[in-house]
């Protein structure tokens, strides 16, 4: 039956009309079924128009990225999708299904995180079906030295994916955080397992503020979503038709042209070029942003010199703290 509902996506995809009786014909099942099936997929969200005496047409895809939805918009020829209305964490998820042998692309997404985590051990907490909440199995081929910069291309990716489906392209934030009019809107978590100093596999956890009108009052002031900040009417399946293809581009292009992908990603970050405060294990250190180095690491120019960093929490005001993690 699912396999029928993502036909029935395939065939009307581009808005086209298409008669029941060819959906029927193309199913190998009776027009009853059919008619089943597209209530079905309305009640899941889906919009499609019934034209009297010509058939039906999609007008909006259904929000949750199902497996059946994923493979009609990427007509077929897109990544392995497993869709959970709610699991501990997407990324625990897809590391069992990376060991399992998951290709690249392998995605894993979910309406609820009951665990979800963020940098440095902490929390996050999503609303049941407002975020897209997807980990995303990576295989790079990448030296131990350059996975510093692994993370910063999966956000670089992640900003380009936004930037295609609404119109507008987050800036960036060393290392993490995608920002849209100076609020968080994303951010990026990534595991990775070694084995004899080679990348084995990795997840790209990605948390992405989408149909959320409202925000609790402790990130109101510093977090946003995709419809609160550019009015997104779309939906997550939408957004994740786009950011799997861009973040697997993003990684290709570290391996292949490296200088390329990190100018694109300085252009991209608002932390260089300002002042900022990190907060890490080494305590607290005021200076100006200058650079990322060759392994990841922010510099910044203050009181001792430049110093490297390869982990903390950065705020570009002069005071008050920084947003919470999304991811």
């Amino acid at each position: 039956m699912v396999a029928d509902r993502g036909l029935i996506l395939r065939l009307l995809h581009g808005g086209q009309i298409v008669s029941g009786a060819e959906i029927a014909r193309r199913l190998g099942v009776s027009r009853v079924m059919v008619h089943k099936d597209i209530r079905q997929l309305s009640a899941e969200g889906c919009r499609i128009e019934a034209v009297p005496r010509r058939g039906y047409r999609l007008l909006c895809w259904p929000d949750a990225p199902r497996p059946e939805v994923m493979d009609a918009l990427w007509g077929g020829r897109g990544f392995p999708v497993r869709f959970l209305p709610e699991t501990t964490s997407t990324n625990a998820a897809a590391l069992s299904w990376a060991i399992e042998g998951a290709v690249e692309g392998a995605t894993v997404t979910a309406d609820h995180q009951t665990a979800g985590r963020g940098r440095r051990g902490r929390s996050w907490q999503d609303p049941p079906g407002e975020s897209l909440l997807a980990s995303i199995v990576l295989r790079p081929r990448l030296p131990v030295a350059s996975l510093g910069w692994l993370p910063l291309a999966v956000g670089l990716g992640a900003a380009r994916a936004v930037g295609a489906t609404c119109g507008r392209t987050p800036e960036l934030k060393w290392p993490n955080d995608l920002l849209l009019r100076g609020r968080k809107v994303g951010g990026v978590l990534l595991e990775l397992a070694l084995e004899e100093q080679e990348v084995r596999h990795a997840v790209a956890g990605i948390g992405v503020n989408v149909r959320q009108t409202a925000l609790g009052a402790e990130i109101a002031d510093s977090a946003t979503s995709l419809r609160l900040a550019l009015g997104y009417p779309g939906g997550r399946a939408e957004l994740l038709a786009e950011l799997v293809p861009q973040v697997l581009r993003a990684v290709r292009e570290l391996e292949d042209d490296a200088p390329s992908l990190q100018g694109a990603w300085r252009a991209a970050c608002t932390t260089l070029g300002r002042d900022v405060r990190l907060l890490g294990p080494q305590g607290e250190v005021h200076g100006r942003a200058v650079d990322v180095d060759a392994l990841g690491r922010l510099v910044i120019e203050g009181p001792a010199g430049r110093q490297a960093f390869a982990a903390g929490d950065v705020s570009v005001r002069p005071a008050g703290g920084d947003a919470p993690d999304l991811a």
